[in-house]
């Protein structure tokens, strides 16, 4: 299906932000915008409507290595990116940026016209009304991140590739690709585990008013699949997908159909707001 933009102005500009995970960098959309980019060039019909991609580091991670805001809660780094969402965004979070995306759209930022998310949840750790990680393995992962923080990263992304058909070149890829940028701080990847483990915005979600997809892994162990109906119910508004043979980074596994369903919703995010 083609963009077509016969009732937007003149030279509008469509911005696509994306916030990546914990431990990881916004090295990690590198292949993921450079197809999207592409894609967008052969699908747009109007030359006067303009898409822009551009990314968001978490505090801490990437290029922010050395940025510890205080709190370093959920709120406290919503409000250290806050002014870096653009105009007309549509915003596309992974894990841990899925969270953050999802808070700053409950909380209505003006800037932000559309969301979709990348396997996440508005409640990572399991409960007993709520499929998740076990608390164990997120203790663990805490603990072992004391012992040796690089390790842990390696075994945490070991994890959300885990089941896929190709998973060591894929977890070489993004790795190749998150490596241009600084280490993660150690401060950020302590309060990004705390906050994997204690954040829950399930009542949030639900004024959550702008159009919405999620996508998820069917093989994720990390937003487990039983948690699909879940989400549903607290926003039955937004939609989602499921990519059978993926687990925690979908648009690794496929990066050509996933950066096509981006496009699908740029599309009729549009529709509706323009």
């Amino acid at each position: 299906m083609p963009i077509t933009s016969s009732s937007l102005t003149k030279s509008t500009d469509v911005n696509i932000g994306f916030i990546h995970g914990w431990g990881m960098n916004s090295g990690a959309f590198t292949q993921l915008i450079k197809t999207l980019q592409s894609q967008l060039k052969e699908r747009s019909t109007n030359a006067n409507l303009r898409f822009n991609c551009y990314t968001i580091s978490l505090p801490g991670h990437g290029e922010k290595h050395e940025l510890v805001p205080s709190p370093f809660d959920l709120a406290g780094i919503a409000h250290s990116i806050y002014p870096e969402v653009k105009e007309n965004t549509i915003l596309i979070g992974w894990s841990l940026g899925g969270l953050l995306a999802q808070y700053l759209a409950s909380k209505h930022h003006p800037n932000v016209i559309g969301l979709m998310t990348i396997a996440t949840t508005p409640k990572f750790q399991m409960t007993d009304d709520w499929p998740g990680i076990k608390p164990d393995v997120l203790a663990m992962f805490m603990q072992q991140l004391k012992q040796n923080h690089h390790k842990t990263l390696s075994r945490f992304l070991a994890i959300q590739m885990m089941g896929v058909e190709n998973a060591k070149a894929l977890i070489k890829e993004i790795t190749t690709a998150i490596n241009i940028y600084p280490a993660p701080n150690i401060i950020a990847l302590f309060h990004g585990l705390k906050i994997l483990q204690d954040a829950d915005i399930r009542e949030d979600i639900k004024n959550i008013k702008i159009p919405t997809l999620r996508t998820y892994g069917r093989l994720d162990s990390l937003v487990p699949y039983q948690a699909i109906n879940h989400i549903q119910h607290l926003q039955p508004g937004s939609r989602h997908l499921i990519f059978k043979h993926a687990s925690h980074a979908p648009f690794l596994t496929n990066a050509n159909e996933f950066s096509k369903h981006i496009i699908d919703f740029i599309h009729d995010v549009c529709n509706l707001t323009h």
